[in-house]
C-alpha cells in the first residue's frame, strides 16, 4: 500500500483568515491553495452580500461608507416616519375614515411599487455577478418574487372582504324577513 502525502487546508466560512496546516502550499496573498475560487460566480453567488460590499466599498473609506449607511438608514426612517405622522391624522381631521382609508390605500400602492423596484434592484445587483443576462434575469426574480406577494396579499384581502359581505348580506336578509310586514306573513307583536 502506498502512502500519499495529504494537504489539508480548512478556511474559515470562505472568508479570511483561515486556517492551514503546517505542509500545505497556501497562496499567501488569498488564503487558499487556488486563490480562483473566490473569483468564481458560485463563490460570488453564495456570497453575494460580501461580493456587493467589496464591489461598492471599493472606491470608498471604511469609515465613508459606514456614515453613508447610517445616513440613509435615518434619512430614510425620518422621512416615512413623518410622512406617516401627517397622512394617519387627515381622516381624523376631517372625521371621514372612508378619506382615510383611500388615502392609506394609495400609499400602499406607492410603497408595493417601491418595493417592487427595490426588489429588482435587488435581484439586478445580485445577478450582475453572472453579467449583464444575470442582471436582467436577476431583476425579472426580483419583480416575479414582489408581484407573488402583492398576489397573496390581495387574493387574502378579497377572501376576508367576500366573507364579510357574505355576513352581512345574511343579517340584512335576515332583518328583513324578521321585520317583514304582511296581510298573511306579517308579524304584529
Amino acid at each position: 500500500m502506498a502512502l500519499h502525502n495529504l494537504k489539508i487546508i480548512v478556511v474559515d466560512g470562505g472568508r479570511s483568515g483561515g486556517y492551514k496546516s503546517e505542509n500545505a502550499s497556501v497562496d499567501e496573498k488569498h488564503g487558499t491553495s487556488s486563490g480562483k475560487y473566490k473569483s468564481s460566480p458560485l463563490y460570488q453567488l453564495l456570497n453575494a452580500k460580501e461580493t456587493i460590499n467589496k464591489k461598492v466599498k471599493s472606491g470608498i473609506s471604511a469609515s465613508s461608507a459606514f456614515a453613508i449607511n447610517t445616513g440613509l438608514r435615518i434619512g430614510s426612517q425620518i422621512l416615512s416616519q413623518t410622512a406617516n405622522y401627517f397622512i394617519s391624522d387627515i381622516g381624523r381631521r376631517n372625521g371621514d375614515s372612508s378619506l382615510q382609508e383611500n388615502i392609506n390605500r394609495q400609499l400602499e400602492i406607492i410603497s408595493d411599487v417601491a418595493g417592487s423596484m427595490g426588489s429588482a434592484l435587488s435581484g439586478a445587483a445580485t445577478g450582475s455577478i453572472f453579467g449583464p443576462l444575470g442582471a436582467a434575469l436577476g431583476a425579472v426574480a426580483g419583480i416575479a418574487s414582489s408581484a407573488i406577494s402583492i398576489g397573496f396579499r390581495q387574493a387574502e384581502r378579497e377572501r376576508a372582504f367576500n366573507a364579510k359581505a357574505f355576513q352581512e348580506n345574511n343579517s340584512v336578509e335576515y332583518r328583513r324577513a324578521r321585520a317583514s310586514i304582511s296581510l298573511t306573513t306579517g308579524r304584529l307583536r
